[in-house]
């Protein structure tokens, strides 16, 4: 909406009411649209005012008027954005400033020839104004009692069909918002599920890192023991190879040393990969032996208690026989 352009409410109204022989108590009821439509009718004189509803009361048909306002702005090329969905909602501020804005274009674009509003509109019903003039008043009258009985009739039933409309209408609103609150009910309880199952999940990852945290620590402690243990032994040889320990045991420790190194080095292939090939030696040597020298079954295995065993390394390194 354009800015305050210096129109005070009752001089707008006084102006509305004078120029199309209307009597709006209120800026808000220039919110159905249809004054607006015949200003823009004095202006240029060709609004189809036999389309436009004087006697609106609900949205839908305030949407009608607005529809041949803009139609009118298009075949002029007025410029001027039109917020119908604050409009139509009849509030004082959002009409005050069209009613402003609509007024300085009257003004900028009026000529100086006189108009009929009463005879533009034919005589139609304002909703909450006068209609016609007192002078005109008794002709119409005179009219209606002579033989525009079908008029009435037909006028009455287009009121009872436009009072089903808005039934229709309201009720269909109602189911469409139960539906609505059915909809929203089912995503808050989906909502606050997620919610519960992204809390555990926090819940884990929290407990894995400090799991992570832990083991970490530990794998720090105990390489820091393995290298304390290592450059021991590398400056234990270094120390031997250089003389230092001249007495008869420097093969013993240099062979412990060697031991120590090894127990360091070790991989999980090295120390496991010779175990396979001695099982696979003794299976042949099984398979070659005769049956006479085969020690009786029923003498030294009880076929209830048969256990397998894992796989052991054939060589410890720590119990070796040439270390200890």
């Amino acid at each position: 909406m354009s800015s305050n352009l210096g129109e005070s409410r009752t001089d707008l109204l006084n102006w509305l009411n004078e120029l199309l022989r209307l009597n709006y108590k209120k800026v808000e009821e220039c919110g159905t649209g249809a004054a607006y439509c015949q200003i823009l009718d004095s202006i240029y004189g060709d609004i189809p005012m036999h389309r436009v509803k004087f006697d609106a009361t609900a949205e839908y048909e305030f949407y009608t008027n607005y529809k041949i306002l803009q139609s009118c702005f298009a075949r002029h090329h007025i410029e001027k954005t039109v917020n119908v969905e604050r409009l139509v909602k009849c509030r004082f501020q959002d009409n005050l400033e069209f009613l402003q804005w609509i007024k300085k274009h009257w003004v900028q674009n009026k000529d100086s020839s006189d108009y009929d509003a009463e005879s533009r509109r034919k005589y139609r019903r304002v909703s909450g104004g006068i209609s016609t003039s007192t002078s005109s008043a008794s002709s119409s009258n005179t009219s209606i009692a002579s033989g525009n009985g079908i008029s009435v009739t037909k006028r009455r039933n287009n009121g009872l069909g436009s009072q089903s409309t808005t039934s229709s209408m309201r009720s269909s609103y109602t189911n469409n918002r139960k539906v609505s609150n059915e909809q929203l009910l089912a995503t808050q309880a989906e909502l606050t599920q997620l919610k519960t199952q992204v809390s555990n999940l926090n819940q884990n990852i929290d407990q894995f890192k400090e799991t992570t945290n832990v083991l970490e620590r530990e794998r720090d402690f105990y390489f820091g023991k393995l290298r304390d243990i290592e450059i021991l032994v590398q400056s234990t040889s270094d120390l031997i190879s250089e003389g230092v320990y001249t007495n008869g045991q420097t093969d013993e420790l240099d062979r412990f040393l060697n031991k120590v190194q090894q127990i360091l080095y070790a991989t999980e292939e090295s120390t496991f990969g010779s175990n396979n090939i001695d099982i696979e030696v003794e299976t042949k040597q099984t398979q070659e032996l005769p049956v006479t020298d085969l020690p009786d079954q029923k003498s030294y295995i009880d076929n209830d208690d048969i256990s397998v065993k894992p796989a052991l390394p054939t060589q410890n390194l720590i119990i070796d026989d040439e270390t200890f």
